[in-house]
């Protein structure tokens, strides 16, 4: 009788062990980070908010496949030009100058300080929440009527002024993709960002069918290794106080195909 309470004993203490391990064993840590999400009631849409936020990728490639919002009666995303692919290691964004997210029949007031929860799913990370803060309104500008991408502003290159050319070389790496940006008339100027307009200065956006990876202050840049299939790859400039470049009504851009194995 006391070998099998003994034996008894033991079992129970085997499985209390396992169990606590398995109550306090870490939870996975996501490899996406979502943060600076804001929300802006678009001018003249009154039931119509773009979100931006900003996406940090600490792992491999991974694709952005959905979003929804609980307070919007839907969420989309504002254009489609193909896989929002993440680059491995890389950062990217929502942005109002690129793809960003609309709700449409949002439900409640539009209060000073209301934030929204916003939920990102991806192929790899799975599904991530953060949560929108409600900012100023925004309007849209011009630039998609010119070929551009998201509501930004543009700069017509004026009569007698450099009117910037450029063209992208791509080359595939051990560990990704390098990106040169050869240009015509045309200084990067980080030095003048956020200043006024110098005809012939400013810096580049860079995109990966339609997703903005960011600013380029420099005609060379670094993309990571991407997820399987065609993905298209392009360059704008833009003037240091941030309009898109268009000259003779054509937006200055440049584009390139990366085939990714």
């Amino acid at each position: 009788m006391k070998a099998r309470n003994i034996l008894l004993i033991l079992v129970l203490c085997a499985l209390a062990i396992w169990g606590g391990k398995t109550l306090f064993m870490p939870t996975k840590m996501s490899t996406i980070l979502l943060s600076n999400a804001t929300a802006a009631p678009l001018i003249g849409r009154t039931d119509q908010l773009a979100v931006f936020v900003s996406i940090t990728n600490t792992g491999p490639h991974d694709q952005l496949l959905s979003a929804h919002a609980p307070d919007a009666a839907t969420t989309t995303f504002s254009e489609s030009h193909g896989v929002l692919a993440l680059p491995e290691n890389s950062g990217a964004s929502l942005a109002a100058d690129g793809v960003f997210l609309k709700l449409s029949g949002v439900s409640g007031a539009l209060k000073d300080g209301r934030t929204f929860p916003i939920s990102l799913t991806f192929a790899n990370a799975g599904t991530v929440t953060t949560r929108a803060r409600l900012s100023a309104p925004k309007e849209e500008g011009t630039a998609s009527s010119f070929g551009l991408f998201g509501i930004g502003d543009i700069c017509q290159v004026g009569e007698g002024e450099p009117a910037p050319k450029i063209a992208l070389l791509t080359e595939q790496t051990d560990v990704g993709w390098a990106v040169t940006v050869n240009s015509d008339d045309f200084e990067f100027t980080p030095d003048l960002v956020d200043g006024p307009h110098v005809p012939g200065t400013g810096h580049g956006h860079i995109y990966i069918n339609g997703l903005k990876l960011g600013r380029l202050y420099s005609p060379t840049t670094t993309i990571g290794n991407l997820p399987p299939g065609q993905h298209e790859i392009r360059v704008t400039l833009s003037t240091n106080d941030h309009r898109a470049y268009v000259a003779n009504d054509l937006p200055v851009t440049a584009t390139a195909i990366l085939n990714s194995q």
